[in-house]
């Protein structure tokens, strides 16, 4: 006989359940032990229910693997109960049928550990973007890929909003609106997987009231995870680079990635070996220099 998804998902759910409830006791929770030798290792399925505010048949459907359909506010008063970690929480809405309901923030800094390693990443450039495009962090080789991000203004370091308004960054891509229709298309995924943060809605606000491309893009609807096509770049310090993003989930915060930025062919590769050379030197060329290296494109 095959088992339904929903059958099993119950059972897993029951079974969970029964297990964390076993591992509280009444005074972790605040009650009064009650005296006495208890017939249960842990809490009493009735006493779950009145910390969840629940029915106490109701809850013990549940532990019996039911397909009840608990509700995401239902869950959550279960998961106060039963002193869930948030981790736990995460689980747990996802047995009951609300995955994604309760979502990771997405980093809003990243640790030396973290800058460590993409440091290690050079010469490829490579950033940790956030759904919404924010630069959480990034490598000397992606701040001077273009040309100098932090010559522009910390609150303007979104990596879709530069590309819509930032003449260096526009210019900076030789299939622009290739790339923007990316950018808007992976924006539209990014925002379904994290729907709930506040940061998504005066992002978006801004880049229809300063970006008319963008307005028309989003109106469009399309939607696109990270794309491993090339991309053109024209950097401003060495000259016209092929490179291939490789994107990669963070399993601590998987709303958050990072970005690594390779070489598609062997010139682009000699490119940024010579822009991490002249960024450990402390000094970059002039507009001369990219004219001729472009010249050999």
């Amino acid at each position: 006989m095959v088992i339904g998804m929903a059958s099993v998902r119950s059972r897993e759910l029951g079974a969970y359940l029964r297990a964390r409830r076993d591992r509280l006791s009444p005074e972790d929770v605040g009650r009064p032990g009650g005296g006495g030798r208890r017939r249960v290792k842990g809490l009493r399925r009735e006493e779950v229910a009145v910390l969840a505010n629940v029915g106490s048949t109701w809850y013990t459907w549940l532990e019996q693997g039911r397909d009840v359909q608990p509700s995401l506010e239902v869950l959550l008063g279960i998961a106060d109960a039963l002193r869930l970690s948030r981790d736990e929480r995460r689980h747990l809405l996802l047995l009951g049928g609300h995955p994604g309901a309760e979502q990771v923030p997405a980093y809003e800094k990243a640790d030396g550990l973290m800058q460590g390693l993409l440091d290690q990443l050079a010469p490829y450039p490579a950033v940790v973007l956030t759904p919404w495009f924010g630069s959480v962090a990034y490598n000397a080789p992606f701040r001077f890929m273009i040309d100098d991000l932090e010559s522009i203004p910390e609150t303007d370091r979104n990596c879709a909003y530069l590309n819509f308004t930032h003449p260096d960054w526009i210019a900076g891509h030789a299939d622009h609106e290739q790339e923007c229709a990316a950018i808007v298309a992976a924006l539209r995924a990014g925002q379904g997987e994290s729907v709930t943060d506040p940061a998504w809605k005066p992002l978006l606000a801004r880049l229809r009231a300063d970006s008319p491309l963008f307005a028309r893009l989003w109106g469009q609807a399309d939607v696109v995870t990270d794309s491993q096509k090339a991309k053109r770049i024209l950097s401003r310090h060495v000259g016209r680079l092929a490179l291939r993003p490789i994107t990669m989930l963070l399993q601590e915060n998987p709303h958050t990635r990072v970005v690594v930025y390779q070489p598609d062919d062997h010139i682009t590769r000699e490119r940024l070996e010579e822009l991490t050379r002249r960024i450990t030197a402390g000094h970059l060329d002039g507009p001369a220099k990219v004219q001729r290296l472009r010249s050999v494109s």
